[in-house]
Formats: C-alpha cells, structure tokens, sequence
C-alpha cells in the first residue's frame, strides 16, 4: 500500500514536471524588444515635438494689468498681503490656544458627578439598561464638551473592556 502510495507521487511528480516543461513559452523575447524599441522612438518623436514648446511656455498668471509678464510691484504686494494674512490667522489661533478654559459650572459639575455614578452603576450591575441610557441622555445636556468627552471615554472603555453589556436598542445615550 505505502509502496503504491510512493509510486503513484513519484509519477505524478514527475509527469507534472514534464509537462510543465513542454508547455513552457518560447525562451525568447524578440516581440517583447521590438515592441520597446517602438515606444522609445515614439517617446523621443515625442520629446523632440514638446521641447520647442515648453521653452516657450510662459507664466499662466495674469497680472492685474493684463499686460504680457508679471508686475513685479502687484506680486510683491500681493505676497505681501497673503502672508500676512496667515500669520494673522495663525497669531489669533496662538492666543486662543494660551487663553484657559473657562471654569465648569456648578450645575454642569453636578451633572458630571451624576454621569459618573450612572457608569458606575452600570459597571457594578455589569449592564446598560434602557432607563440607564435615558438618564446619560439629561446628564449630557448638561454638560460643556471637554467633560462630555470625558464621560463618554469612560463609558466606551468599559464597554470595550466588557466591563458592561450594552442591553439598548439603538445608541447607548
């Protein structure tokens, strides 16, 4: 049995082989090199035929004026006002960078708290309820955006964690 086993991969190998080898396309490459050859002839008839336009090609920008070349004078003013347009921009997102946060309120404090203990809640009976998600609806009204993405990280990272199961139809608030 093993014997015939041996015999019958051995052939089937080996014919494999030899078939493979008698299909085998043609070692040559003449098509391939002509047809190269073609396409760089087209490609220099091509170059040939641009390089006398692309010396003669010229500033596709207008000036003001409408007269043929660039007003030295507009482009430099107009640069001018660009960059100092960003850099106003710029200068403006700077400062509101460095100004603090404006401190919560009590009321969105209170709401805080409130969501804090809903997740815990949550995360002791393992589960988000539909009345759990209610509740996380009014608490989020409540609250200014920095402690609204506090409180809803918290939450995805229990629920990720598998901390608590999501039992709502819908979003979880």
């Amino acid at each position: 049995m093993k014997l015939l086993l041996l015999v019958t991969l051995g052939l089937g190998g080996g014919l494999g082989f030899l078939a493979g080898r008698g299909t085998a396309p043609e070692t040559s490459h003449d098509e391939l090199l002509s047809l190269l050859t073609q396409q760089g002839t087209q490609l220099a008839a091509l170059e040939a035929r641009l390089g006398s336009a692309s010396q003669q090609a010229r500033c596709a920008v207008a000036s003001p004026a409408g007269a043929p070349g660039i007003d030295a004078t507009w482009l430099q003013a107009e640069l001018s006002r660009i960059l100092h347009e960003e850099l106003g921009s710029r200068r403006e997102e700077e400062k509101q960078a460095r100004t603090p946060a404006p401190e919560p309120s009590t009321e969105s404090l209170m709401a805080l708290q409130e969501g804090h203990r809903l997740v815990d809640e949550a995360s002791s009976a393992r589960r988000w309820r539909e009345e759990d998600a209610h509740a996380m609806r009014r608490v989020l009204r409540g609250l200014n955006s920095a402690q609204r993405d506090e409180l809803m990280r918290r939450f995805a990272v229990l629920v990720n964690a598998g901390g608590i199961d999501v039992q709502v139809r819908g979003p979880p608030f």
